[in-house]
């Protein structure tokens, strides 16, 4: 019978369901016998949880700030330690995890597999710079005992971790301070006795004693001026008992007024000033004519007065040249000052900076002896546990309700999207719509399907299909057991925003 009108799209969807439902229920169920596995045979895993605090953390930084590590950077350590591989092996044999698989494994696959089941979370405040204050240990275990006794074993781990750290490290800075104290009180002892052995070898050179030694220089002078003066006097004198003539009274005149003369510049000048040094040579050339008269044979009259005389003069020259010789040491020191002052000055720098280093080291060494008593009393910052994991009433996951629900969704979509692709894939004609669509030529009319009985031939094909797809089915539903059987890391994935 000839169709006068273009089939609708509800008749081609019927006509598409009646053809390919086969090719869809296969599908379905493949897709079913893949994914139900997954949704029974996953484990339920169990979440416990312990959070451990910081506590006096801010009481205690002001003391130990220096003798500790930071607190950020501590528990860093203390983290890989604990998940070091001596330490989760000795946490597996100890508490009985994993028992049907540590026969299987290696050590070494147990432990990568609880570094993933173990999550630790550093809480912070946010207040200007973050501050840890805290943090929450977490386990993935697929009984409710070892959900919470990992965590708590951790969490107690974890506190004497931290202790035994703090501990160590104050006592040890401590000790290190301590080598150090004694080391800056040597190098100050050293200063010291270099300062002292300096000032000992320039004493009366030193920068304060310049004034005493000027003061001291003019009463030396005063005191050589009042010795020439006398050694005038006695030259006179000496010369009338002598009967010397006018000439030599006037040329010993000549040289104490030279002498006096020299007095008063050596009270002003140095001895390198070109006027002192003049006025010495022609002392010194006075002095020499004066002894070559001397040596002539003298009146045999009145000797022992002159003896006496003599003896006197004697005694003032010696006067005199004790007088200069002190002059000139005093004079030295004068000029010496300050190239002594520079050293001093270096020497008390050197002796300053020793003084402050050692201050500074035994101010620290206080603060780590003060740290290592707030550790030995607990008063110092400390971890505490604060929440324990306990067992868990409930599984954390999976959801099962929501896997079966994405279960058949995705069956129902495999078994559609192969009815529509085994429908694309055929090229033949099932409609006169079809048929009118193709071609202009007109059709006269059509033929209903006449079904015939069936041949063994044709039973059988249906029950070997019937068990190969069976077959097939039991084949995935084995597979998804095999996958799914205690496998927590899929339980992960498929449960990430609940865990």
């Amino acid at each position: 019978m000839a169709h006068s009108i273009a089939d609708s799209g509800f008749d081609i969807a019927l006509g598409v369901l009646r053809r390919r439902k086969w090719a869809g229920v296969i599908a379905f169920a493949a897709t079913l016998s893949l994914a139900l596995p997954f949704v029974v045979y996953l484990p339920d895993v169990y979440r416990g949880e312990a959070t451990v605090i910081i506590e006096n953390q801010d009481a205690s930084s002001a003391f130990v700030r220096g003798a500790v590590p930071e607190l950020e950077t501590r528990l860093i350590t203390i983290q890989q330690e604990l998940l070091s591989r001596a330490r989760l092996s000795e946490v597996i044999t100890r508490l009985n995890l994993y028992p049907a698989r540590r026969e299987r494994i290696a050590v070494e696959s147990l432990v990568q597999r609880m570094r993933r089941d173990v999550r630790i979370d550093l809480s912070r405040t946010e207040r200007g710079r973050p501050t840890t204050i805290g943090l929450k240990i977490s386990y993935i275990g697929l009984d409710a005992r070892s959900a919470a006794a990992v965590p708590n074993a951790l969490a107690t781990m974890y506190v004497d971790e931290n202790t035994r750290i703090r501990e160590h490290q104050t006592a040890q800075m401590a000790e290190f301070l301590k080598a150090q104290l004694t080391t800056s009180r040597q190098a100050v002892d050293g200063q010291q006795a270099r300062l002292n052995r300096f000032k000992e070898q320039r004493a009366g050179q030193l920068p304060e004693q310049v004034s005493i030694n000027m003061v001291t220089l003019e009463r030396l002078n005063t005191r050589l001026r009042l010795n020439i003066d006398d050694q005038f006097k006695i030259r006179e004198q000496q010369d009338r008992l002598a009967g010397v003539a006018p000439a030599a009274e006037d040329a010993s005149d000549a040289l104490l007024k030279l002498k006096q003369h020299l007095a008063e510049l050596q009270s002003k000048f140095t001895d390198q000033h070109p006027d002192v040094i003049r006025t010495k040579a022609q002392i010194a050339q006075m002095e020499r004519e004066r002894a070559s008269r001397a040596a002539e044979p003298a009146p045999p009259h009145r000797a022992e007065p002159a003896s006496i005389v003599g003896s006197e003069l004697d005694s003032l020259q010696r006067e005199e040249r004790t007088l200069r010789s002190e002059i000139a040491g005093y004079e030295q020191r004068i000029q010496s000052a300050p190239r002594v002052e520079q050293e001093l000055e270096a020497l008390e720098r050197d002796y300053n900076v020793a003084k402050e280093s050692y201050g500074s080291i035994l101010k620290r060494y206080e603060e780590a002896q003060l740290a290592d008593s707030l550790e030995q009393t607990k008063k110092a910052e400390s971890f505490r546990i604060l929440d324990a994991a306990v067992v868990p009433a409930f599984p954390a996951a999976p959801n099962r309700l929501r896997l079966l629900i994405m279960a058949c969704f995705f069956a129902i979509a495999s078994g559609v999207g192969m009815m529509l692709l085994t429908e694309h894939l055929d090229t033949s004609f099932h409609s006169v719509g079809e048929l009118r669509q193709f071609t202009t030529l007109p059709v006269l009319a059509s033929i209903p399907f006449v079904p015939s009985r069936p041949t063994l031939a044709a039973v059988l094909r249906v029950v070997l299909s019937c068990v190969a797809v069976a077959g097939i089915c039991v084949l995935l539903a084995g597979f998804a057991y095999r996958t799914a059987r205690e496998n927590t890391q899929l339980v992960w994935m498929l449960s990430a925003p609940q865990l």
